[in-house]
């Protein structure tokens, strides 16, 4: 048998469909030979020769270093607790997806305890006001219920260390949206709309205020350093470390199943990955084989975000030179039913170093994964 030094990757797939073409078997010729498939490795003479320059020139390609895909981390790092000053009133304004789950006026006791951190900074003995506020979806009076209950929930929270506050809760729901509607970024603005503002008079001299600031967050550069060896890590195995079932977003009231489990975030370099586990529990869309990523998040509905719920800090995707996000192809990352698909997303890398973990949102209507271990690689 000849000796076989290099190994050329995807050599033996090449030799079987070219004895396929033939109309030779190409494993028992080679087996004739003594060649064991799968352990020797096959040479380019085996596949007749080195290839010409030409064959070479057609599979390289060049790519101009102004053309080619890079990605821009500025505006992937939000806070979701800003402060306004319109005129002598100071407005203290907390994005909801992260405080309440979906439909829900339960806070978090992450957000319990931030909501408290705040009414400990209000001036002593201000009167101030809670207002609940929802976006556009879902009925009209289910909205002004849900926002009101918000509202008390927020004041119930901050009145446990400010009892020489006054506070008012009222709740507003559709009636009074920040920003309108539509367009591309229509779950962005449904996500600004979807708020609790704290209201509250200017100080007199001696008495203390809340600082006025502005959160405008720098996204964390670091060093990429290479592994010592490759990484190859398929979705079976790696097990989700949240796992919840959750209903297809769909507008004919369709009751679609998916498991979703949410992988240990990874940290490298200036970006973490974010990878989830989907796996739908029946037909989707009509469809039980090739189904998408796409159709098992509601054909567009896939916005996913991680949240320090402390800090009230929102990490999104980051975004490449060609305006498109780092994530695996939703569309085309197909399974069946019963069968899981892997979809990956990249962030920028945390702001805090000491973070262990962090809350996961997928699709708005979802409930949120809380509690999503670091893994600091």
């Amino acid at each position: 048998m000849r000796r076989r030094h290099a190994t050329v990757a995807g050599a033996l797939a090449v030799a079987l469909v070219l004895g396929l073409l033939s109309g030779t078997p190409a494993a028992a010729s080679e087996d004739e030979q003594g060649f064991d498939p799968g352990v020797d490795p096959l040479t380019l003479d085996d596949l007749g020769g080195a290839p010409a320059r030409e064959d070479l020139d057609r599979a390289t390609t060049r790519f101009d270093p102004g053309v080619a895909t890079t990605f821009e981390l500025a505006g992937a790092v939000t806070s979701l607790e800003y402060v306004e000053v319109e005129a002598d009133e100071v407005v203290v304004t907390l994005e909801t997806d992260v405080l309440f789950d979906v439909g829900s006026a339960e806070l978090s006791q992450a957000a319990v305890e931030r909501v408290q951190e705040i009414a400990a900074e209000l001036p002593d003995g201000v009167t101030a006001s809670v207002a609940g506020h929802t976006d556009s979806v879902g009925e009209e009076a289910d909205n002004m219920d849900l926002s009101q209950r918000r509202a008390q929930a927020v004041v119930d929270a901050a009145a446990t260390v400010r009892p020489d506050v006054t506070f008012e809760a009222q709740g507003y729901g559709e009636t009074r949206l920040k920003v309108e509607e539509g367009g591309d970024d229509v779950a962005d603005d449904r996500a600004r709309n979807r708020r609790v503002e704290l209201r509250y008079s200017g100080t007199t001299p001696g008495e203390r205020g809340l600082e006025v600031e502005e959160h405008e967050l720098d996204p964390v550069t670091a060093e990429l350093v290479p592994g010592d060896r490759p990484r190859v890590e398929p979705v079976t195995d790696t097990e989700p470390v949240v796992e919840k079932t959750v209903v297809v977003p769909n507008e004919d009231g369709r009751q679609e199943e998916v498991r979703v489990g949410i992988e240990p975030i990874v940290v490298r370099g200036s970006l973490m990955r974010l990878r989830l586990q989907l796996t739908p529990l029946g037909p989707v869309d009509g469809d039980e084989e090739r189904i998408s990523v796409y159709a098992m998040t509601g054909a567009g509905e896939l916005h996913p975000s991680a949240v320090d719920p402390r800090a009230l800090v929102s990490y999104a995707p980051v975004r490449g030179s060609g305006a498109r996000e780092l994530e695996t192809e939703p569309l085309f990352a197909r399974t069946s039913v019963g069968r899981t698909v892997g979809y990956e997303v990249y962030l920028p890398r945390p702001l805090d170093a000491s973070l262990e973990s962090l809350y996961v949102n997928v699709v708005p209507t979802w409930p949120t994964f809380e509690d999503v271990p670091i893994r600091w690689d």
